[in-house]
């Protein structure tokens, strides 16, 4: 079985199993535009864009010292802006499985992430955009300017943060499990899976 028919069939049967558990925590950003980072501030800018796993939803998460904040869902055809505090930092992506960006980011810079679909486990890889031409997913490719320009810029509902608390257990599980798999990764695919502070804009 490919890794594409597996995914498939993977993503339809926890669509039919879990329906709409999730509720919808997002809502168009009035005028769309980005926010600046400021001079004390890092920005990451979230994107989502391909018709694999459209369906599936995916929910998005910082970890700090094993405490989980939800950044918010990032479903297809959309982005989120999130703003945080400068230095290294771990974001958690959950599909149908968990996978894991790492960042060291700098204050006052904008950087840039998209997430894909995992064909083989059903994750979503928040992957970093580079600078330096080290990946195929960088700043200055044709792919980069679809995914700013033609994906809508989501925040958070009110109650989003109220509906994270009452299910947060549920995500500590998750990102324990996924997070001791994401340790056996070599320092080599580790550093691809890191936004460093050249990459902000």
């Amino acid at each position: 079985m490919t890794g594409l028919m597996r995914f498939l069939i993977v993503s339809a049967a926890l669509l039919i199993i879990n329906g709409c558990a999730t509720p919808n925590l997002m809502q168009e950003t009035p005028g769309g535009q980005i926010a600046s980072p400021g001079s004390d501030k890092a920005v990451i800018v979230f994107m989502r864009s391909s018709f694999v796993a459209g369906a599936i939803g995916a929910e998005l998460f910082e970890i700090n010292d094993g405490e989980l904040t939800l950044v918010g869902q990032v479903p297809n055809g959309s982005k989120l802006v999130h703003l945080t505090d400068p230095g290294e930092k771990v974001f958690m992506a959950y599909g149908t499985a968990a996978d894991f960006m790492l960042a060291q980011v700098e204050k006052g810079k904008t950087y840039y992430a998209i997430l894909r679909p995992n064909w083989g486990s059903g994750a979503f890889i928040p992957t970093p955009v580079k600078r330096d031409g080290s990946t195929s997913y960088n700043t200055e490719s044709d792919e980069f300017a679809g995914w700013l320009g033609d994906t809508r810029l989501l925040e958070k509902k009110a109650d989003s943060d109220e509906w994270f608390k009452k299910n947060k257990a549920k995500y500590e599980k998750i990102y324990q499990r996924y997070w001791e798999k994401f340790q056996t990764k070599s320092d080599e695919q580790k550093q691809v899976r890191t936004l460093m502070p050249s990459d902000g804009l």
